[in-house]
Formats: structure tokens, sequence, C-alpha cells
């Protein structure tokens, strides 16, 4: 399988069913990217000093401009890592790490698997789980 496109529907969590779309096809590795359009968005940033996420949620309608990320293995089990930006009406954007996404009109992905095995492993000295 060279690459995919498939597209969410209204309601579908974005995180959820890019793993589940891989695991359906029984692809272990891949990159993606994905426009559309959501309804609400958790993103997060990653304070390296601290070694803590904070997560701020939005409960509006937003476009999708972009989420980049990937799928890895750890300790046996799918785990996208993707980062995201997002528009409202008045063209401000917000970005960050992607939690959670729930669609409200539509999302396109398109995927491609990778032939490679990645491998996440928790890293201590900057307390992420990263690709060995």
């Amino acid at each position: 399988m060279k690459h995919c496109f498939f597209v969410l529907k209204r309601g579908q969590e974005i995180v959820a069913e890019i793993i589940n779309f891989c695991s359906s096809k029984n692809i272990k590795a891949a990159y993606f990217s994905a426009i559309g359009a959501v309804s609400s968005v958790e993103l997060g940033f990653y304070d390296i000093r601290k070694k803590h996420y904070s997560f701020k949620k939005f409960d509006e309608d937003l476009e999708v401009d972009n989420i980049t990320g990937n799928i890895a293995l750890m300790d046996g089990r799918l785990i996208m890592h993707a980062h995201s930006t997002f528009s409202d009406g008045e063209m401000k954007v917000v970005g960050g790490h992607l939690k959670s996404a729930v669609v409200s009109g539509t999302c396109e992905v398109f995927l491609v698997p990778i032939k490679e095995k990645l491998e996440r492993k928790f890293d201590g000295d900057t307390g992420l789980n990263l690709i060995k």
C-alpha cells in the first residue's frame, strides 16, 4: 500500500479514527496530514523544563488548517503523535500538540504507510515518548 486517503464525518474523533483506520489496515507505522473543520479541539504545549504538558480545550467551530503527524508502536500498541493549527472566523490561529478533536463538517486525511519500524520508548531526559 503506497498511500491512503479517507474522509472522517461529523461527530468522529480524529485521533481515535486515524488509529482505528491504521489498526484495521494492519498499518504499524505511517505519516499523515489532514484538513477539514472541527467543533472542538484539545491542544497541548510541552514544557521541557517541567516535563509536563499543559492542555487547553477550544469548544468552537474551527477550520483545520493543518494536522501533521505520525503513527508508531509503543509497548505493542499504536499511538499517534500530531501537531496542528486551527483558525476561527476572524482568522485567528491556535496550534499545538493534538490531544483530541471532533469533526464538525469533514476531515480529509492523506496517510502514507512506512515500511520501517517506528517504535516509541520513554526518554527520561526529556520526559517524552520518543521514536528510537
